[in-house]
């Protein structure tokens, strides 16, 4: 059931602390990681009661692909109207659009048969195949060539499809991949296997690199190419060189992180675990320094954490899925 949640009063030390860096509200102006804003609640559009697994946009920002459990939903961004609801065989965690925004892939956590591809249109299931042995943990389109996408499973494999259902090609990871993005050119598709990231030719599936990481849920590249994220660390994408650590707390985790749309900043989303408690939360840190620009922590209820997270094509919204809760929720992003 579509909810609506009103805005909260923003602090006071958001509104004067998004200023030339080095400048906080009370802090140590030395100390290179300033917390702009805290214990704070974005500006929230809408709330849906999901299932509260991925959130995806497509290309023209107009629908969003959400949902969790056995059912995945296209919803209108603008408003989070129902379009259609889409069935998968278990728990669908990982969604991603076609170049063109004619398609959407789902993975799910199925032993066989969880790789998906739906007619956004229609509703139409295109094909029902197994992308992985014990689950399909992400799926990535390419941003260049139209009907190739790549998939990363527990299986130890990266591989690379058409959208006639075919296998392009398998890379052997090593142990169980969690997270996959696409380098912006196309040529590139990043893994990361448990904290190995891997970088692979697309073309011909060589290894380029292997970055070892600390965080191993999650990676996404940076919209000029040149960085890749993990939510926790900043690395060269094209050497594989720490750019720097980013400050979350060692007893949480991050389970997803995205660049904005200028790249200026990180937006990372998981749980923080002060007093042994889970706090769902969501980090904007700024890519020039690491300074956390916003944290949200009032985003989710007790015990939660934050599974997915995506912003709009034109950087405007931040939508977010809280698993615990089992809802999603589109806000305006603040950077």
């Amino acid at each position: 059931m579509l909810t609506t949640t009103t805005r909260k009063e923003v602090l006071f030390c958001m509104l004067v602390c998004v200023v030339p860096p080095l400048v906080s509200c009370g802090g140590d102006v030395d100390d290179p990681i300033i917390e702009r804003s805290a214990a704070l609640m974005p500006d929230i559009h809408w709330t849906v009661a999901s299932g509260g697994g991925p959130f995806a946009f497509s290309p023209d920002g107009g629908t969003v692909a959400t949902g969790g459990g056995i059912q995945t939903q296209l919803r209108a961004a603008s408003t989070g109207a129902l379009i259609r609801t889409l069935r998968v065989r278990s728990g669908a965690q990982a969604a991603a659009f076609s170049l063109d925004g004619t398609l959407v892939a789902l993975g799910t956590t199925a032993f066989n048969l969880n790789l998906d591809l739906y007619r956004v249109a229609d509703g139409v299931r295109l094909f029902e195949l197994t992308g992985h042995a014990n689950g399909t943990t992400g799926v990535a389109f390419s941003p260049t060539t139209p009907g190739l996408f790549a998939t990363g499973g527990r299986d130890r494999m990266t591989r690379l499809w058409n959208t006639s259902g075919t296998l392009v090609r398998s890379m052997n990871d090593g142990i169980r991949v969690l997270g996959i993005a696409y380098a912006p050119d196309g040529t590139n598709v990043a893994s990361n296997a448990s904290g190995f990231i891997h970088i692979w030719r697309v073309s011909d599936g060589t290894l380029l690199r292997t970055i070892t990481a600390t965080n191993t849920f999650t990676v996404a590249y940076s919209p000029d190419g040149h960085l890749l994220s993990t939510g926790t660390q900043i690395f060269d994408a094209s050497t594989g060189a720490l750019v720097r650590n980013l400050a979350w707390p060692a007893t949480g985790t991050v389970d997803a992180t995205v660049f904005t749309h200028d790249g200026t900043a990180v937006v990372a989303a998981g749980e923080d675990f002060p007093n042994m408690v889970d706090v769902a939360t969501i980090r904007y840190f700024r890519v020039s320094d690491g300074a956390i620009l916003v944290t949200y922590d009032q985003v989710g209820g007790a015990n939660a954490y934050v599974k997915t997270v995506a912003l709009s094509p034109d950087g405007a919204s931040l939508g977010y899925t809280v698993a615990t809760d089992g809802t999603s929720v589109l806000a305006r992003s603040p950077f």
